[in-house]
């Protein structure tokens, strides 16, 4: 069962609600902002995130960091979205705040992806109309008979009360958490220490990590350095920029070294992702 933001980055789903409508509801709130975030509609998606969470992040540069779809890729995402199911599990609610849990069904974007030319936007927007005709018709054919290709995960989400209104609340002003272990069981005879071992950082900024590694040994040691991030479904929005541990190393015997390792999180890191951890994991070679 996958998260619903762990598709984001290969499709969309359903079309946009004016968020006046159903503002007043938190449940239907939620809804349609994950049907503007699957459909990649993410100026819809805007409207219905919180003002504190705006002032961290505006318009244009929340557009520049997602990538909306746009002409008949866009209409064809909005037409796969008509068969989502939204279902609330649970609601807590109080002092102008609100927590709601879903599970959600939606048509699987990498299933689908053939018939839409593996969802590349400009090839999708260049087809001429009558082949566009028949690709709509396949999706609302496929829809009806029951037969479209589903994928399933559950959700929760944290919102809050502007003016009447119920607004997503992601916290972008906390940045995302990205605490820092190491492993040093294959290992023995080194000492490392992490510069700082917790970062909370924005998408889209670079941090810089130094290791001090020590070899408490009697002969010299050359260790491989492996990186783990988790959760996997979001570990590629961690790029390493640059990283002078990425090839084995070798530290002499009683002696200290320092690595420096700098990494860029995307800024298209999908906004539920709140934290990631990065394990370095040490191999001894010989």
């Amino acid at each position: 069962m996958r998260s619903v933001f762990a598709l984001i980055g290969f499709l969309a789903l359903m079309p946009s609600a004016s968020p006046a409508a159903e503002s007043r509801d938190p449940g239907a709130v939620v809804e349609s902002y994950l049907r503007a975030i699957y459909a990649r509609d993410f100026t819809a998606a805007y409207n219905f995130i919180s003002a504190a969470d705006r002032k961290i992040r505006d318009l244009d540069r929340y557009l520049r960091q997602r990538g909306p779809y746009r002409g008949f890729a866009l209409e064809a995402a909005r037409r796969l979205g008509e068969f989502i199911e939204v279902q609330v599990l649970g609601m807590d609610q109080g002092d102008g705040r609100a927590r709601i849990a879903v599970r959600y069904r939606v048509p699987d974007p990498e299933k689908i992806a053939p018939l839409l030319l593996q969802w590349e936007p400009r090839r999708l927007n260049s087809l001429a109309a009558a082949e566009r005709r028949r690709i709509i018709e396949t999706l609302e054919r496929a829809g009806r008979e029951g037969s479209l290709a589903m994928s399933e995960g559950e959700e929760s989400f944290e919102l809050v009360q502007e003016n009447g209104a119920w607004r997503i609340f992601l916290n972008w002003a906390a940045g995302v958490e990205i605490p820092l272990k190491l492993d040093l069981a294959k290992a023995p005879d080194l000492e490392v220490a992490l510069s700082q071992d917790r970062f909370a950082v924005q998408p889209g900024d670079v941090f810089e990590v130094v290791l001090k590694i020590s070899n408490r040994g009697k002969e010299p040691l050359t260790v491989r350095v492996g990186h783990l991030v988790e959760p996997e479904s979001v570990a590629d929005y961690l790029d390493f920029v640059q990283c002078g541990f990425l090839l084995p190393v070798t530290v002499p015997p009683g002696k200290e070294q320092e690595f420096t390792g700098t990494y860029l999180l995307r800024a298209s890191l999908p906004d539920g992702v709140r934290r990631l951890s990065l394990t370095y994991e040490f191999r001894r070679l010989q």
